[in-house]
Parts: structure tokens; C-alpha cells; sequence
């Protein structure tokens, strides 16, 4: 149970509208506030956030067809269309391709990919070339505007000339190809990614991660080390991530206790054969367009679900923490309030999701549908009488005496209450609609 802990606070002192999570639920442990409210969650709750050619080994030409047929009845769960020089459903060897969706984040999405533009020494890990496939779901902050992907009649490509799913290279980052969707969360655009991408290897990272100049180069040496050692593809590689408020220079951020992560798997930084992808999403019933639950169309858990399947098709994880990323988060803020507390109850709700999908007492204690999670924020929010209201006071006083994370880990009980509240009435509305059936395992 130990390891299944994980801070469910420590993002709080450098909040953002990241997707995730924990995924992301994802996805995975940041700056941790200090005060004694951080030090209990630390201890008791569950968070995600807070997971031949290509790397070395040809397995695009190894039975990859026979690998990827479907493990239960039905046809194949998609059918991603062969871009140029594709030899298999498994991709182009020796290309790399690099998956971000983004939303709304255009400052620090240029940083993210500016460091992407400047990879060394890929080429000797195995790496022939790498793309960044980006997907804009449907940004209004000029994202498609800075990456000059186009020319309309203005001389620049408007959000509205690039339609639905359409693709095309950006003028801005050589290595760049922008996908457009209307805004219909992460998971439906890294499903997207994944169809549109042509490598033989899928690297997921989110659009707040600035990256080393060695990135690609130490997840392939490590990619290429495992299947050395294990002779297949069935080894991820999991990179370091480093939480920063330093948004003028995010790699000056020293790695912290609290960057470890607990998930097995999570998309912040994370590096797979596309054919063991596809493989976990193929244990997801026909009719789904991507490796990703569409189910989970809400904040939260849709790329630790995905790490579940992972486990079930036989992956196993290969630390890599020479692959750093930085992962940029505000400092909390008074205004985040409305926004964090939507997106813990969307978590919880997303947890019921997860938790019918995988009845089992590891999602059970990550998504905090327990008895002990309910008492122990039932009693750190005294039964919800502190809560945003009632604390604002108090945090307005520390964000403005310079202490955003201890307003932070102040808030973190309130957040966690949120979150199980949602998650209980989520379970009571599909007990009543008749619809809170458990998958069989």
C-alpha cells in the first residue's frame, strides 16, 4: 500500500490549468507546500500528478500485424491511416515521434518546443529523425497564429482556415506538425496524435515541459539497453520530471524529493513502441479511436487507466533520469481557486470511471474511494466548514506575504474534500440510473 501513496497537494504551490494530471492523473508529484497539512496528505492520500532502426531494435517488420490483432472478439480498435514512408501499422523505423496536446498555453508552448528544436545526439541512440506532433484543441490564446502554419489570404493561418483534424507543417519549428480539433480535452487530442504520428516510437510529454537538449538521445539509449536485455519492445521508458514556477528559466530548477513519482505510468514524460501502444489499446472494446479511454472525457486518469492495460499486456517500466523534463506551473494564486476546485471534481468524477473499469483495490486507493480518505478530510475540513470560503482570509494574507505554497498546502484538504464529494455523488447518480456496474475482470 506504501507505494501506492502518493502526494495529492504537492502541485498546489505552482498550480496551472494543466490537463493531467496526476494520467493526468496522470499525472504526477510536484513542488510540495510546507506546513503540517502537507505533511499529513503526504502520507494518506493518492495522486497521480501527481508514468535495426528506431532506439535500436526493427520490430516494424517483426509479425506486427499478428501483434497487434485484437485480444477479444471484434475487429481492430483503429486503423491509423499509413503516412509517407510507413512501412506497418507500427510506424516508420527509425523515426520518432514526440505527441503533445495543448490547450491555451502558447507561452510556455513555445519554450516547450524551442527545446525540441534543439535535440543532440539523438542519432546515436538509434534515432534516424524525430517529429513533435502538436494538437491544438481548439485554443484561442493565437496558438495556431504563433506557429505560422499556414497562409490565408492575410498571410497567416487562422484558427478557423485549419479545419477539423487537418494537419500541416509549421513555418515557426521545423520539426513541428500542428493538428487542429475543437476543444474536446486530452485524451480525445493524444488519440488524435497517435493516429496522425509516424513514428515507430511514441514519446508523450505535455505542452509545460521544457526538455533537455539530451531528451531524445537518453530515452532512446535506455529504449535500446531493454531491448538488449529483454529481446522485445515491451520496456517504457519513464523520464525524470522537475517542478519549477521559474518560467523565465525552468531549467535552473533543482530536482526535488517531491518530483518522485509513484505511477506506474503517466504522459508528462514517457517514451513506447507504438505497436505496445497499440497493443494496450487494443484491450479496449471496438469502436474507439485511440490508445486512450474515451470515456474518460473529463480532468483526470486517463493515461494511468492506460498504464493498467499497459500491465496487462506485459509492460515494464525503465526509469530514465537523465531524460529531464521541467514542468512549469504559476505559483498559486487566489484566482486558480474556481478552476482547481472544478477540476478535483472532475477528477472525481473520472475516478468512479477508472474504478468501474478496474474494480480493484490499487485504482481504489488512487482515486480515494475509501472510507479512510472520506474521514480524513472530513476531519481536516472540519466536515467541510473550512473550506475556499471560509479560508480566504488566510490565503489571501500568505499569496500576499510571499508564501503561495503554504496557501497552497492550507487549500489542499479543502481541494481533496471537493474531490471526494464529487466522486460520491457521482457514484450515487449511477447507482440510481442503474448504470454503477463493475467491468469483470
Amino acid at each position: 500500500m506504501a507505494s501506492c501513496l502518493v502526494s495529492r497537494f504537492g502541485h498546489l504551490g505552482m498550480v496551472s490549468a494543466s490537463w493531467d494530471c496526476h494520467s493526468r492523473a496522470a499525472g504526477v508529484l510536484e513542488r510540495a507546500s510546507v506546513g503540517v497539512f502537507s505533511l499529513i496528505s503526504r502520507g494518506v492520500s493518492l495522486r497521480s500528478k501527481a508514468a535495426g532502426g528506431a532506439h535500436g531494435f526493427g520490430f516494424g517488420a517483426l509479425v506486427c500485424n499478428v501483434m497487434l490483432s485484437h485480444d477479444v472478439a471484434g475487429e481492430s480498435l483503429f486503423e491509423p491511416g499509413l503516412s509517407a514512408g510507413r512501412t506497418s501499422d507500427c510506424g516508420e523505423e527509425g523515426l520518432w515521434s514526440v505527441v503533445i496536446p495543448t490547450y491555451n498555453r502558447l507561452p510556455i508552448l513555445r519554450k516547450c518546443l524551442q527545446a525540441l528544436e534543439e535535440q543532440e545526439g539523438y542519432e546515436r541512440s538509434g534515432i534516424r529523425e524525430y517529429e513533435v506532433v502538436v494538437v491544438d484543441d481548439g485554443s484561442t490564446d493565437g496558438t495556431l497564429e504563433f506557429l505560422q502554419v499556414g497562409q490565408s489570404h492575410d498571410g497567416v493561418l487562422s484558427s478557423g482556415d485549419l479545419g477539423e483534424g487537418g494537419c500541416v507543417t509549421s513555418r515557426v519549428f521545423p520539426h513541428v506538425k500542428v493538428i487542429r480539433q475543437q476543444h474536446g480535452g486530452a485524451t480525445r487530442a493524444r488519440n488524435l496524435g497517435v493516429r496522425e504520428a509516424g513514428g515507430a516510437v511514441i514519446v508523450f510529454i505535455d505542452s509545460d515541459l521544457v526538455v533537455t537538449k539530451d531528451f531524445l538521445r537518453e530515452h532512446g539509449a535506455a529504449l535500446s539497453e531493454a531491448q538488449a536485455e529483454h529481446g522485445d519492445d515491451c520496456t517504457f521508458t519513464y523520464g525524470r520530471v522537475v517542478n519549477t514556477a521559474n518560467f523565465e528559466n525552468p531549467k535552473s530548477e533543482k530536482f526535488k524529493l517531491t518530483d518522485n513519482s509513484a505511477a506506474f505510468f503517466a504522459t508528462g514524460n514517457v517514451a513506447l513502441s507504438r505497436r505496445l501502444l497499440l497493443k494496450a489499446g487494443n484491450l479496449l472494446k471496438s469502436g474507439y479511436d485511440g490508445p486512450f479511454d474515451a470515456d474518460f472525457s473529463e480532468y483526470g486518469w486517463e493515461d494511468l487507466e492506460l498504464g493498467v492495460r499497459l500491465k496487462q499486456v506485459g509492460a515494464r517500466i525503465k526509469h530514465v533520469p537523465l531524460a529531464v523534463g521541467y514542468h512549469w506551473h504559476p505559483a498559486f494564486s487566489m484566482d486558480q481557486i474556481p478552476k482547481l476546485i472544478d477540476q478535483e471534481r472532475q477528477r472525481g468524477r473520472n475516478g468512479v470511471r477508472f474504478f468501474l473499469k478496474h474494480p480493484n483495490l490499487d485504482v481504489r486507493l488512487m482515486t480515494q474511494l475509501t472510507p479512510l480518505h472520506e474521514g480524513l478530510w472530513f476531519l481536516l475540513t472540519l466536515g467541510g466548514l473550512l473550506n475556499e470560503k471560509t479560508l480566504s482570509p488566510f490565503l489571501v494574507l500568505l499569496v500576499a506575504a510571499g508564501h503561495p505554497g503554504l496557501a497552497a498546502g492550507l487549500l489542499s484538504p479543502t481541494l481533496n474534500w471537493h474531490t471526494v464529494q464529487a466522486s460520491k455523488e457521482e457514484v450515487l447518480r449511477l447507482k440510481q440510473q442503474g448504470k454503477f456496474v463493475k467491468r469483470e475482470p
